[in-house]
């Protein structure tokens, strides 16, 4: 993937500076709150299924770990899972990282991990073949970039903003024009939602005012539109089959008022089939 010519910037929010200690310390008491969680074990739980086909972790958009709080709990994270495939699988699994916002210090630091860890802008190994060997973890990525991804690779394991959640600032149609892959899979995980839960992410239903002087344009330019029920899913990302939700940490119950403040809001395990 070409980060620069997509022009992807990766903005974190909730920055914390990480104080003056030694930055092992800090992950190390970060890994300590996150194994007595629920949420780890969640996680883990859940991956367990899939342990055997992991080969590789693609985890982009992390930020300064050694510099930002959120960005320290996401790498802590990062650990977790790698010692949990290994100390069940008895191997070891590449883990390939890129944010063009990384230190000297901080590609030091993992180059410093050995030769399993690989920083890299373009990552192509994921194939049609073997895509269910690769986890990615994309903590609080943006739209274009999760766009990206989704259009260029063929992720299967998804540990990322909920896909939903994400996106539910925009209309069905929006979505669609902006972000087709993603609104593809929005649509299948909208598609096999509880009521309740699709009521409440209809956003094409809501009715916003409009001045008077307004309306006889905006009528005249509506058959223009492009509304749902328009929208022919079956022709946009033909790859896709299905996704689903593997866990979304009870509903977030698990990702709130914890130690790591906002490090793992609206996280979410997907599975992508093709």
């Amino acid at each position: 993937m070409d980060f620069k010519a997509s022009g992807t910037k990766f903005k974190k929010t909730g920055k914390k500076v990480v104080p003056a200690k030694a930055f092992e310390e800090i992950v190390q008491t970060n890994r300590d709150v996150l194994k007595k969680s629920a949420f780890l074990s969640d996680l883990l739980e859940n991956l367990q299924p899939h342990l055997n086909n992991i080969k590789k972790i693609r985890c982009v958009a992390i930020g300064n770990f050694k510099e930002d709080f959120p960005a320290t709990y996401q790498f802590a994270l990062l650990l977790e899972i790698i010692d949990y495939i290994k100390s069940e699988d008895e191997r070891d699994v590449v883990v390939s990282l890129y944010d063009p916002i990384f230190t000297k210090e901080e590609i030091q630091y993992l180059k410093s991990l050995g030769s399993k860890w690989l920083i890299e802008e373009e990552f192509s190994e994921n194939d049609a073949i073997d895509y269910e060997s690769v986890l990615y973890f994309l903590p609080h990525a943006p739209l274009d970039l999760t766009e990206n991804i989704l259009s260029s690779q063929r992720p299967h394991l998804w540990l990322a903003n909920n896909m939903i959640s994400h996106t539910d600032r925009y209309t069905k149609a929006k979505l669609c024009e902006n972000y087709p892959n993603l609104s593809k899979l929005v649509h299948y995980l909208q598609t096999n939602a509880p009521p309740e839960v699709k009521k409440a992410h209809d956003v094409d239903g809501f009715a916003t005012f409009i001045p008077k002087r307004k309306r006889k344009n905006r009528n005249n330019s509506s058959k223009l539109k492009v509304t749902p029920s328009d929208i022919d899913y079956d022709s946009i990302a033909p790859k896709f089959k299905s996704c689903q939700i593997l866990t979304d940490f009870d509903e977030g119950k698990y990702l709130k008022e914890k130690p790591w403040i906002n490090s793992f809001s609206d996280l979410t395990l997907h599975a992508i089939e093709y």
